[in-house]
């Protein structure tokens, strides 16, 4: 068996991009093992055909209380949060695992990577930028500190001591909080790692600049290419770029999720995703993207709305703890659901808002704004400034289970 291995995890929609990930990746690692766990349920309908390439479904990684699981994090959570114990089953058969998320595509090998690791590294590391920067712009300096220092859709681990020991701590992490409510700290699987320097002293941080390009660095980072090979800032290999929020219709447009760059303002960046969305249509990217994710129905595919998840994750351990199964129409967290409302109809599908979508609520927020002027008026300063403590406090779902009282 190989000493390397490369995994990627995407729900059954992202297929179109992991596979342009997968044969980048193994274009410039030919001798390397590759993975992809699939967060959905098993679909015998899906067939990946990629030689050297090993299909893992996400129930088969040994997860304890797996539904339970699946019921309380949504698609993104979940995709993230079963990371570490991915890593771990590749560490089983491997002397070296590096996860990519499936959004990714390699442009060179990673040299820095693997010999970080056959160094003594335990795990390596990105930070999201190599400079500080605060103008205003998304993101920047202060996003970072909800979002965390470090991103995670790369990360390597050793079969080491102290490696299988970060992966046993970061998964009872992930499992069992990991949430994506930056209002309380909580960012999926990626803010935990900010602490793991702390615990884990041969942890590397790797200052490559091409490694992880993304629209949270390009502010530090210019690409060109020389003799057919591109570079980062004229001198470093481009190892690969990050298409987070990445739109194949736009490609000039860089990503949805920053406003750093207008449309069509890196031109350097153009060339190279306008290839890439090329690839993602080779890849058969829409037809993959039409498929739901199947954690997001119950088995009479009854919708799962995002409050119910919440809900559910502040309930299992008290009102739903004898609940192995969720997912059952005939159960008590269907039936909790209804009573509340909280289902909805079959089939139905939910899109989850970003930050520019604020403004089309430009009606609803002057309401908002009214109330709370009149409740500042009503209160007063202090009491009015405990209440927003509070309201903080409850914004995550979870700490609203006493709602429903005792049943």
């Amino acid at each position: 068996m190989n000493s390397h291995a490369a995994l990627t995890i995407c729900s059954i929609n992202y297929i179109g991009k992991a596979l342009v990930l997968i044969d980048s990746y193994m274009k410039h690692h030919p001798g390397h093992s590759m993975y992809i766990v699939l967060v959905d349920r098993e679909n015998s309908e899906i067939k990946i055909d990629r030689p050297g390439l090993t299909v893992i479904w996400a129930e088969h990684l040994s997860i304890p209380d797996f539904l339970q699981h699946a019921f309380s994090y949504d698609v993104i959570e979940f995709n993230t949060n079963v990371k570490p114990t991915a890593l771990k089953f590749l560490l089983q058969t491997h002397e070296f695992a590096v996860y990519l998320d499936p959004d990714i595509k390699v442009y060179a090998p990673l040299d820095t990577v693997f010999d970080a690791l056959q160094d003594g590294a335990s795990l390596v590391v990105t930070p999201h930028s190599n400079t500080p920067i605060l103008d205003g712009c998304k993101p920047d300096d202060l996003e970072l500190l909800k979002f965390g220092a470090f991103n995670l859709g790369f990360i390597g681990v050793s079969r080491c001591e102290e490696g299988l020991a970060f992966l046993d701590w970061w998964s009872e992490r992930c499992l069992g909080y990991g949430f994506y409510e930056p209002q309380l700290g909580l960012g999926v699987d990626q803010k935990w790692v900010g602490l793991a320097p702390c615990y884990f002293p041969h942890m590397q941080i790797l200052h490559d600049v091409g490694l992880n390009v993304a629209f949270w660095n390009l502010h530090e980072r210019q690409l060109s290419i020389r003799d057919g090979v591109w570079l980062v800032n004229g001198m470093t290999p481009l190892r690969f770029i990050h298409y987070s929020s990445f739109s194949e219709r736009e490609p000039d447009a860089v990503a949805q999720k920053q406003t750093r760059f207008g449309v069509g303002s890196r031109p350097d960046f153009t060339v190279l995703a306008e290839a890439y969305a090329a690839d993602l249509r080779a890849n058969a990217s829409a037809k993959f993207s039409s498929y739901r994710y199947s954690f997001d129905y119950f088995e009479d595919n009854s919708y799962i709305t995002p409050a119910l998840r919440r809900f559910y994750a502040s309930l299992k351990s008290s009102a739903f703890q004898a609940e192995q199964n969720p997912f059952r129409v005939d159960g008590p967290v269907m039936q909790f659901g209804k009573a509340h409302r909280l289902v909805g109809a079959r089939n139905a599908t939910f899109r989850r808002n970003i930050f520019r979508d604020i403004e089309s609520y430009r009606l609803q927020i002057k309401i908002i704004n009214k109330i709370l002027r009149l409740a500042l008026f009503v209160l007063g300063p202090d009491r009015y400034f405990n209440l927003m403590r509070y309201l903080a406090h409850i914004s995550s779902l979870r700490n609203q289970g006493d709602i429903f009282g005792k049943f």
